[in-house]
């Protein structure tokens, strides 16, 4: 799984970009403002539908211009190509196209393009609120369990109703949401309890490999332990009609980390939490390619040459053990490309817009 050929119209600073990708890594240098990050935040459009950096249309479109279109290329793991498509437009609805074909779900484009994104908002994950590792949680399961993406809609389908039904109604009505509701919620906890059983082996592997330490996950599914989902929302009504929200159930889950049974931001130095981070998503890759076949996307944002020779020769070699495309952003990335040279890699470098492909017989002016 990977992109063959990506092109950008008026998004953000990048006027007109084409580029035709390694299947393995690319590195992209540039000042700070160049556009070189809106490559990276193209890519992310394309497989989720929205920016990361937000969800407000107007900044991505480049000024005085109505829309931006995003186009690429996919290699599936069939060798079959896929081409993907997205307009967003101020004037106009906005299209998603898949093989030529409209279609209707942003999810469809995730399906075929699972792309991770490490920059310095992956911080996020660990030092966030709690939503932010049901979604790490959630990303996985969505990619690897066919039937989680519905559960998830159908549980927020019903979670959304029976919270309008606690604003508006009485007793009786909300009971009527309580077993649809704990019915899916059961399903979903047991899919991440399963997840995290799955995944945690692989991260600490991968950890290892940086960092000289062992964390465990404690999953807290949301609700006491010892009670049934339908209970608990039967017990809790009474406090749910004062709040007005349902307080029990995965949307309220919980993932915690920790070492020694000491959260981890405790023991770890933030040059520490940052490998930490890396371990996490990069085993998100690896489990998705070990029961589907699927390569991921990864997008490397601003990474910092400070790194030391044996961590960057590590995450190198962890990218390449796992044959994923890499996208790689920074001001100079010379030393990356020593790293990479025996491998199949493409330079580029941005320059106010301006997108151009670079040899390794002139890395050394391109920064």
């Amino acid at each position: 799984m990977s992109i063959k050929t990506l092109s950008i119209y008026t998004f953000r600073n990048l006027t007109e970009v084409h580029l035709t990708l390694s299947p393995f890594f690319n590195l992209i240098s540039g000042e700070n403002g160049a556009g070189k990050s809106s490559i990276l935040e193209a890519v992310y459009f394309l497989s989720h539908g929205r920016s990361f950096r937000g969800h407000v249309l107007e900044p991505l479109i480049q000024f005085n211009q109505q829309k931006t279109i995003l186009q690429a290329l996919i290699e599936t793991t069939s060798q079959n190509e896929v081409s993907l498509g997205v307009m967003k437009s101020l004037v106009e609805e906005g299209q998603i196209k898949i093989g030529g074909e409209l279609c209707r779900s942003a999810a469809e484009l995730a399906v075929l393009l699972p792309v991770q994104l490490l920059n310095a908002d992956s911080f996020d994950l660990l030092n966030g609120g709690p939503a932010f590792r049901r979604q790490w949680m959630d990303w996985g399961l969505f990619h690897v369990e066919p039937s989680y993406g519905d559960l998830w809609r159908q549980y927020n389908r019903v979670l959304k109703q029976r919270n309008a039904a606690l604003k508006r109604e009485g007793a009786a009505v909300v009971r009527c949401w309580d077993e649809e509701l704990a019915q899916i919620g059961e399903k979903m906890a047991l899919h991440r309890a399963y997840y995290i059983e799955q995944i945690m082996p692989l991260c600490n592997d991968i950890f290892g490999r940086f960092c000289d330490f062992s964390f465990y996950f404690q999953y807290e599914r949301g609700w006491d332990a010892d009670k049934l989902l339908l209970d608990a929302l039967q017990g809790g009504l009474a406090r749910d009609q004062h709040l007005g929200y349902t307080s029990a159930g995965p949307h309220r889950a919980e993932l915690r980390l920790t070492i020694e049974d000491k959260p981890v931001q405790t023991i770890l130095s933030r040059g520490q939490q940052k490998w930490l981070i890396y371990s996490l998503k990069l085993a998100q890759g690896l489990l998705l390619k070990q029961q589907t076949g699927k390569s991921c996307v990864y997008l490397l944002d601003d990474v910092p040459a400070e790194w030391d020779d044996q961590r960057q020769k590590t995450l190198i070699a962890v990218l390449q053990d796992m044959a994923s495309q890499v996208l790689i952003t920074g001001i100079d990335l010379s030393y990356l490309h020593e790293l990479t040279a025996n491998l199949p890699t493409k330079m580029f470098h941005v320059e106010h817009g301006v997108v151009m492909e670079a040899y390794a017989a002139n890395a050394e002016n391109l920064n």
